[in-house]
């Protein structure tokens, strides 16, 4: 099968020629590497064209040829989700996709092969598995679990207790077909975990967990959960999955069987936990223990105005006459701009309006029209409040 390997960059000349070279180095040729570089300002282009036009530097089969499989691409700086849904719509059919951050390596050269095979001999959605960890100057710092992908009624459950936290790791190898169908709606357009369907009813992927690696990750203080904003971007993604799951589920003794599972879960011990099918009661007082995780003290924005929006509970309506067609409607994976946009007052009226009328609570948004009902949607969901209001035209 051919593999298309998607690299988001940004600012990572320091390792992405080590990135690169871990994948023209597989024993398995058939590959196509797309490389989006999300507004680099260092040297990152100068070094990725080296591979696009020296032809001499390594030995390859007859059949490798850099300028036919490995592709660049530049974009304004939109963040890593963007620069990796910018270049989707080029994947190969019935192709393999693979995320190759630019500062992490495929694990030995045999990855790809293992990888072909396992797909061949299994019918499976996507694979995940354990990952070996480096640090900044690639020395191994040991090997992060992922925990045994179970298709279970109780797994969307787990993923709720766990405070919206993937259960399982990030990085995939996933069929053409589910990755553009369900993996980049999920995954890349709204930040929550590629392997769970929560639109209409509750659906899990069929995932397999492999027993060899696939990515090294690279552990180093500048990681993307390291800094504030990066906390702020990750938050509102988990956020987003538990309250979804909120409407489905109803965990008895959150807290309880919360710090449960933390404890089993560090002995690699299994644990189905105690629910009813049925919409959670106290979404304020779990939302605010899911923020508090991340945020002891609740001082943006966005996050009090989402806490007070579940905490006042009102059966009120607001209209929205008109929503400016110029505004810039977010969805998950523009979170960054949103918390920039958020912390130097720049967002556009119909988000300020929707904020500050979630400080008072609401349950329903009456619209002029279909095109605003459309964007209205989108709005509750970037804002983790769609699953509990009810959006009417006039």
């Amino acid at each position: 099968m051919k593999f298309n390997i998607i690299m988001p960059t940004y600012n990572d000349s320091d390792s992405i020629e080590e990135t690169i070279k871990s994948l023209i180095s597989q024993n398995y040729k058939n590959w196509r590497l797309l490389i989006s570089d999300d507004g680099s300002t260092d040297n990152t282009k100068e070094i990725i064209e080296k591979y696009l036009k020296n032809s001499d530097e390594y030995d390859y089969s007859k059949k490798f040829s850099r300028e036919s499989q490995i592709e660049y691409y530049y974009q304004e700086n939109q963040d890593q989700l963007n620069a990796i849904k910018n270049v989707s719509h080029l994947i190969d059919k019935n192709s393999l996709v693979l995320i190759l951050h630019s500062d992490d390596i495929l694990d030995n050269e045999n990855v790809l092969q293992n990888i072909n095979d396992y797909f061949e001999q299994n019918n499976v959605d996507a694979i995940i598995a354990d990952l070996p960890t480096m640090n900044e100057n690639s020395i191994s710092l040991g090997i992060q679990k992922t925990k045994e992908y179970k298709r279970r009624k109780y797994i969307p459950v787990l993923q709720l207790l766990w405070l919206g936290r993937n259960l399982y790791a990030d990085t995939f190898v996933a069929k053409e077909k589910v990755f553009k169908t369900q993996i980049i709606n999920n995954y890349i357009n709204w930040n929550t975990p590629f392997w769970l369907n929560y639109e209409n009813k509750i659906e899990m992927l069929n995932v397999k967990k492999v027993d060899f690696f696939i990515i090294r990750y690279r552990v180093f203080e500048g990681n993307y959960i390291n800094n504030e904003i990066g906390k702020l971007n990750v938050i509102n993604g988990e956020l987003r999955t538990a309250i979804n799951l909120m409407k489905h589920y109803n965990i008895l003794l959150y807290k309880a069987q919360y710090l449960l599972f933390r404890l089993l879960n560090k002995f690699k011990l299994n644990y189905i936990p105690i629910y009813q099918k049925k919409e959670t009661k106290d979404k304020a007082k779990i939302i605010r223990f899911i923020i508090n995780k991340r945020f002891p003290e609740i001082n943006n924005r966005f996050l009090k105005s989402l806490l007070s929006f579940y905490e006042k509970n009102n059966t009120r309506e607001i209209v929205i006459d008109k929503i400016n067609p110029k505004d810039f409607i977010y969805y998950g994976k523009d979170m960054r701009k949103f918390n920039n946009d958020l912390l130097n007052n720049k967002l556009s009226n119909i988000y300020d309006k929707i904020l500050d009328e979630m400080e008072k609570g609401f349950n329903k948004i009456i619209v002029s029209d279909e095109e605003a009902k459309e964007k209205m949607i989108i709005i509750t969901k970037f804002l983790c409040i769609e699953p509990f209001v009810t959006i009417e035209l006039a």
